[in-house]
């Protein structure tokens, strides 16, 4: 067994001298059959624990034969690490520096010497990673072996961040309190940036640094955070309280988003207050208006009417025609759409709804050339403009250059290679690693042909992100594909519903990337949770075994379907509000419902949640989208969008 010492200085000399070298020599990669699936076979039992198989020539000579090394290295280092597993792990790092193969097992490795407190190995080999946990330890690290040269500052700078430290903190940040680095003014910023940040939790337990005198302050911040009804009450009662204005607005901007009532009743109040400044004045009554248009109460136009210039921005520009268009006040969100400024104004949405209040208060002829000019567009609003004016739509669709030699070339690159043979592996992100390094720095003529050639692969997530990242939208048959067309084809008639807007939604949901995970946990292509696709698998009579099942699509688009079958004769065969359902959830949806009956694209325009009201506009464009591509008439918003009635069918 080698010395520690020795070990570090190699290991150190080694990723010096990679760092130096830059280039190194490139193999060509071979891809064969044989090799993919020796491949597959080796890697499951790489995940299973099982031990290794001798590997075929057909294997060692594969394209990501790599990415098997660097998975059985990770997985050694989970079980048994010792200094004989840290060489290994560096010559290979040092043999891929620079290439995506190697930043998991980077990590791994990193993860793995911090345990053993190998604190050489770990300060040479840690210097860029980006891991909150891992720059912890490396301050840590640092400390321990004496380094305290700029530390301090260090050790400050991730110590003001305000997110729940990792525990990996603990000992350097108490030796900034040995050192008596942590000021109360630094204390009190950190308390600030949380309680800014809506984090009352985080805020009281940041406060504890702060002086007892101050902390009073910021604690009842906090509360106007955690009870801001209650608190705000009190506020409300006891104007002479003292109250910071930012703790105020931050207790009032959260009472409006979760009780509008019980906000606007307080308003008054508030503004009352002793020492209420105008700029709070403004800030609070802008507040409630929005509030209240999130809300669709009637009470939003007269606050709107009432605010500043001062408070007036983006946001209340919108929402406030937003309001008037709800309440059926179409005079007034002519005014108040024609207020807006440039950069708003002539944006499809907005150039719609003008039209639309110039209709209702001029006349049908006053609004046609309006209407007219946009229904030029390829897009939602252009859509419901060509409606109006019993127009065609205009997809104005063209193919882009489709050059095979140019693909061919482009295919034979090593990093290409690997991408498309980890993509054929089902190695998802490790696939996309590599054709995002293979691309970068590469102009958009280049990558439409790499569009074009994903596609080729079927591989039609990288093709819809790869064109659009050139700008290009033109070329409506290549970003409309109909992956998985069977299984559609079967949950299309289990569900009764057309197959064009299951298509549509898993572009939207998951752009056909049938591993996707959502920070929610919904997973696979339809982007279902779990307990919702077991739950629609026990009444449709599908079977989902386990909850990775969902990555499967023929498990997952059936169930999908089936749901989305489900909340279709829930809301009443209401398209946009099934699909706002879909998204937000059923319970969002009921606290949505219109008062009086309502056409369904002011109801869309005024849905509270940004994603919502986007996810039901590009499906509907998803599924004019579809139709185009099938060489069928596209369906009329018209039709898509029924009128909305005060109450539904409710299962």
């Amino acid at each position: 067994m080698r010395s520690s010492l020795p070990l570090a200085a190699a290991l150190c000399g080694v990723l010096l001298s990679t760092a130096a070298s830059g280039a190194k020599p490139v193999k060509a990669p071979v891809a064969s059959e044989e090799g993919r699936q020796d491949f597959v076979d080796a890697m499951l039992r790489v995940k299973l624990h099982l031990p290794d198989q001798p590997d075929s020539h057909a294997l060692k000579a594969y394209a990501i034969y790599e990415y098997l090394e660097a998975a059985r290295l990770r997985r050694d280092l989970a079980v048994r690490a010792d200094e004989d597993l840290d060489a290994h792990v560096a010559d290979f790092l040092q043999a891929h520096a620079n290439e995506p193969v190697v930043r998991a097992l980077h990590h791994d490795w990193l993860v793995s010497l911090a345990l053993r407190q190998r604190w050489d190995l770990f300060l040479a080999s840690s210097a860029e990673t980006t891991d909150p946990a891992l720059i912890c330890q490396r301050l840590a690290a640092r400390l321990t072996a004496g380094d305290v040269s700029e530390l301090g500052k260090e050790a400050l700078a991730r110590w003001s961040l305000p997110q729940k430290p990792p525990p990996t903190c603990a000992p350097v940040f108490a030796w900034l309190h040995e050192q008596n680095l942590i000021t109360p003014a630094l204390a009190e910023a950190r308390t600030r940036s949380a309680l800014l940040a809506d984090n009352a939790r985080l805020a009281r337990e940041f406060a504890a640094d702060v002086p007892v005198a101050e902390a009073t302050d910021y604690l009842r911040w906090a509360d106007l955070l955690d009870a801001p009804k209650s608190a705000l009450n009190i506020l409300a009662t006891h104007k002479n309280l003292p109250v910071e204005p930012e703790a105020l607005q931050s207790g009032f901007d959260k009472l409006c988003r979760t009780d509008i009532q019980a906000a606007l009743e307080l308003l008054p109040e508030l503004l009352s207050r002793d020492g209420t400044t105008p700029a709070l004045r403004a800030h609070l009554k802008r507040s409630a208006a929005l509030g209240a248009a999130y809300d669709r109460d009637p009470r939003a136009l007269a606050l709107f009417e009432e605010l500043p210039s001062e408070a007036l921005d983006a946001q209340v520009y919108e929402w406030r025609a937003r309001a008037s268009l709800y309440h059926g006040d179409f005079a007034l969100a002519r005014s108040w759409i024609e207020e807006m400024p440039a950069d708003l104004a002539t944006q499809p949405r907005w150039r719609y709804w003008r039209a639309r209040s110039i209709e209702a208060t001029d006349g049908e002829t006053a609004a046609a050339p309006l209407y007219t000019s946009l229904a030029e567009l390829r897009d939602y609003y252009g859509y419901l403009a060509a409606d109006r004016v019993r127009l065609p739509y205009k997809l104005n669709a063209h193919a882009l250059p489709d050059d095979e030699e140019a693909q061919r070339a482009l295919a034979a690159e090593p990093g290409m290679v690997r991408a498309h043979e980890l993509f054929e592996c089902d190695e998802g992100e490790d696939a996309i690693a590599e054709w995002s390094q293979a691309l970068s720095g590469a102009g958009n003529a280049l990558k439409v042909q790499a569009a074009q050639l994903a596609a080729r692969w079927d591989w039609y997530t990288e093709a819809i992100t790869t064109l659009a990242q050139t700008g290009e939208f033109d070329d409506v048959q290549l970003r409309y594909p109909k992956p998985f067309r069977a299984s559609v084809e079967g949950a299309a008639k289990l569900s009764n519903l057309p197959p064009d807007w299951i298509f549509a939604v898993m572009r939207q949901e998951s752009l056909f990337r049938k591993d996707a995970v959502s920070r929610a946990d919904a997973r696979g292509l339809m982007q279902m949770l779990p307990v919702t696709a077991s739950a629609v698998g026990r009444r449709w009579h599908l079977k989902m075994p386990n909850r990775d099942a969902l990555f499967d699509p023929v498990v997952a688009i059936p169930l999908g379907a089936a749901y989305f079958r489900e909340l279709l004769d829930r809301d009443g065969n209401n398209l946009p509000v099934t699909l706002a359902a879909y998204n937000a959830g059923p319970a969002a949806v009921e606290r949505w419902r219109p008062f009086k009956p309502l056409d369904a694209d002011v109801w869309v325009e005024n849905i509270p949640y940004n994603e919502t009201r986007g996810y039901i506009q590009h499906i509907i464009e998803h599924i004019v989208a579809y139709a185009y591509v099938r060489d069928a008439e596209p369906p009329r918003l018209e039709t898509l969008m029924p009128r909305l009635e005060p109450s539904m069918p409710v299962l």
